[in-house]
């Protein structure tokens, strides 16, 4: 079964003590070591690598320091034992044993070599082959407990006025002399001392030396590795300086985390650069556009105010006048009206807007606006060639009024009685819409200007319009993955020519 969900409550207030500690002993740790804070980056790594070879190097050296300790202590022992179980024998299964000073003896305070003394039942001292001061080494009364016949025991002892000697002690008995004591065999631990000394020193200096060098090699290696982020430090200060969005890092290193944060500091540099010209594009062709908006729309409201002051202050005006000035103000509303809605429909494509798609048949939509076109300005021949079906993956309603800004433009060009040709050709890449007119046709250097907003060429092909119409039909050819271009007719007038990508192509890609 399992427990209510009320009764995690007791094990977290019991429990809140516990991580009260836990927090105030990390914050502690925390304001202790905040010094590290200070410290560059380059000498953290430095004293984290000298640190692990530190640590290292201390268990490495206490573990040889135990082993040759172990090593030599085993060795002494061994030979101990075998001195020592060698002059048993001769006590034990030898000759009477008549105590007597052995010409030969070592002082134990100037000799490191192994030496044997021979006690009484009592304890007493009855022959050595070393002395202390001119005496047989005296031992302390427990040296003897616990020793036995069988075997021997090893002991550390300390002699009296004498050295640490590392001793090995065994009974012996001799009941056919009526005689028992022990035996002794021992060597001063001054030789076995030295040379532990020494490896202590060696240990020492080397942990030193390797502490050293492992701090010097980590901090050569931390600033070999870390130069490429110094660089990445300084060009990314130099452009903020200089305001320099070329700078590169040069690349090409080994494909490790430096490598990668170098590549992706460049494409991060390229996607800034890029962004920024596209800003900078975005606010020149802003500040143009606002200018321009501003000129367009100064002259219809100058002449709607002007016409509208003379209807109010004159009141000796004809019909006539009175009229004209009324048809002045709707023209220019209607032209206003219509510049409104461009400039709408512009801003909603710069603000990143996509027109939704759909398998349509070009035909019937150019059929239609030629029918409607030609309706609208009855006196202008508008003549639709090659009517084939063109199947495209479009928006209907973006195309048809990309075809009526084409043919508006065309019957602004061109003369009361002249002639406006549109031409549609399927294709298996592309279908193809021409809109052509017999007008004065276009300037070689405004061929593509055109598209520009509010771009007006020279008088000859100037009209009623916003300027604003091409520039539309480019955003929605674009938007259909297709373009629109000018040219001149070798007989005389302008087309302009629309491709559009069939749905084979579209999918291909």
């Amino acid at each position: 079964m399992n427990p209510p969900i009320g009764d995690g409550a007791p094990v977290a207030r019991r429990l809140a003590p516990i991580r009260h500690s836990v927090d105030r002993l990390s914050q502690w740790v925390d304001d202790r070591t905040a010094f590290r804070r200070r410290i560059p980056i380059r000498g953290r790594i430095a004293l984290f690598g000298a640190a692990v070879v530190a640590v290292t190097v201390v268990m490495f050296s206490v573990l040889v320091y135990v082993v040759v300790e172990n090593s030599l202590v085993s060795q002494q022992d061994g030979t101990l034992s075998r001195g020592g179980d060698r002059n048993w024998s001769i006590l034990q299964f030898g000759g009477r044993f008549v105590p007597s000073r052995n010409q030969f003896q070592t002082d134990l305070k100037t000799s490191s070599e192994p030496f044997y003394e021979v006690f009484d039942s009592q304890g007493t001292a009855l022959g050595s082959s070393a002395f202390i001061d001119g005496i047989y080494p005296q031992f302390s009364s427990g040296l003897f407990d616990s020793v036995g016949t069988d075997r021997g025991r090893f002991k550390t002892v300390q002699a009296t006025d004498g050295p640490l000697v590392r001793a090995y002690v065994r009974a012996w008995n001799r009941p056919d002399f009526g005689n028992s004591g022990y035996l002794l065999y021992g060597q001063p631990i001054g030789g076995i001392e030295a040379q532990l000394e020494s490896l202590r020193l060696f240990l020492i200096a080397g942990g030193i030396l390797s502490l050293l060098g492992a701090g010097l090699a980590s901090w050569l290696v931390a600033g070999r590795a870390l130069r490429p982020l110094d660089a990445m430090a300084s060009t990314a200060e130099d452009i903020g300086r200089t305001q320099d969005l070329g700078r590169r890092l040069p690349e090409g290193g080994p494909n490790d985390e430096v490598g990668r944060l170098q590549r992706s500091f460049n494409q991060m540099l390229r996607q800034l650069e890029d962004a920024y010209q596209r800003l900078r594009s975005a606010l020149m062709v802003q500040r143009r556009f606002v200018a321009d908006a501003s000129h367009e729309l100064r002259t219809p409201l100058t002449t709607i105010r002007g016409n509208v002051g003379l209807l109010l202050k004159r009141d000796d005006i004809t019909g006539e006048d009175r009229m004209a000035a009324l048809n002045d103000i709707a023209g220019e509303s209607e032209r206003m009206s219509r510049m409104v809605q461009d400039l709408l429909t512009l801003a909603r494509a710069d603000a990143g807007y996509h027109l939704e798609k759909a398998p349509i048949d070009l035909l019937p939509i150019v059929q239609d606006v030629a029918r409607q076109a030609h309706t609208l300005r009855p006196l202008r021949r508008i003549e639709l060639l090659d009517g084939a079906p063109a199947p495209v993956h479009g928006n209907a309603d973006a195309i048809r009024q990309l075809l009526w800004i084409l043919i508006d433009n065309a019957m602004n060009h061109t003369n009361p009685d002249g002639r406006i040709q549109v031409r549609l050709v399927p294709g298996s890449g592309a279908a193809t819409l021409v809109v052509s007119d017999d007008g004065p046709g276009i300037p070689r250097q405004d061929l593509e200007r055109i598209f520009e907003r509010f771009y007006q060429s020279d008088a000859s092909r100037s009209g009623e319009g916003t300027g604003l119409g091409l520039a539309i039909a480019r955003w929605i050819a674009q938007e259909h993955g297709g373009r629109v271009f000018a040219a001149n007719n070798p007989q005389g007038g302008a087309a302009f020519t629309v491709e559009l990508p069939t749905p084979q192509t579209l999918a291909s890609h």
